[in-house]
């Protein structure tokens, strides 16, 4: 989806997923992309910073994706196909890790074990790939992740599994309403990695600069979005109320994301363009 936006789009949220459980898990990633004439696509770059149990793993991973534009039906339809490569370091504590053979409930691990921890951290380059196409009101796309399958492990070799994102979606507004005061966002998403699978379905509305939304995701949460986005910018809080046999644990998640549209130049012809709400 790089370079589809008319501005350069910079991008920054925070994820802090299962406060109340022990070893809270959070993210940071920023993103920045635009479409940039000499490469007849647009160009983005992708930081994300992980940290899990509370600096128990942590993952830093640095992203570089294109994606050539190309127009097709006198400029109704615009196709992108797209290539990611990415290098990734992941990084263990092994002392906030403890080892036993056997538990007990009230003495905890009753023998020693002989497991000896394993290196502290792993990098290693990940390849990606996919296709967006959208129209005016209209856009989908799939994506293939980790196509090389990159090694993981810290103990032993574990080999990270293609995931493959499936997406659609639509901006809907009224015939009379040229300055889309009204739009109307129905999406759909499906994620597939080995034997995991999710599917997430949501609506988004935008009334002036005020955005809500709501979508569920399969027998997990109920997700509620709100916020305000203007021409330059976008301020958006969401909350995933959990509805599985975990509500009672994690109490769901809270994400905030920034995002500027700067100016950028102007397309050339009739360039197409979308911006999501």
């Amino acid at each position: 989806m790089v370079g589809t936006d008319s501005s350069l789009v910079l991008s920054a949220g925070y994820r802090l997923q299962w406060p109340n459980a022990a070893g809270t898990y959070s993210t940071f990633h920023f993103s920045a992309d635009n479409y940039f004439r000499f490469l007849r696509g647009g160009l983005g770059l992708n930081f994300l910073h992980d940290n899990e149990g509370n600096g128990t793993i942590t993952t830093t991973r640095f992203e570089l994706n294109y994606a050539p534009h190309i127009e097709l039906f006198k400029h109704k339809l615009a196709v992108q196909p797209a290539i990611g490569i990415a290098y990734f370091q992941k990084e263990i504590n092994w002392e906030k890790l403890v080892f036993g053979d056997e538990i007990d409930a009230r003495r905890g691990f009753v023998y020693d074990t002989q497991e000896v921890p394993g290196t502290t951290k792993k990098s290693n380059l990940d390849l990606s790939a996919g296709v967006f196409i959208y129209s005016s009101k209209y856009y989908g796309g799939i994506a293939i992740h980790h196509i090389n399958q990159p090694d993981e492990g810290f103990a032993g070799p574990s080999k990270l599994p293609i995931k493959t994102t499936l997406h659609v979606g639509a901006n809907l507004s009224f015939k009379k309403d040229i300055k889309n005061k009204f739009i109307f966002s129905p999406n759909l998403l499906y994620l597939h990695q080995q034997d995991f699978q999710e599917l997430l379905a949501g609506i988004n509305i935008k009334l002036k600069w005020i955005v809500i939304g709501v979508s569920y995701r399969n027998q997990d949460a109920f997700i509620i979005n709100a916020g305000v986005q203007f021409r330059l910018f976008k301020l958006a809080y969401s909350y995933d109320n959990t509805v599985s046999s975990l509500k009672n644990v994690t109490r769901g998640c809270h994400e905030g994301h920034m995002i500027w549209f700067l100016k950028s130049h102007k397309k050339t012809g009739d360039f197409k363009t979308i911006r999501m709400i």
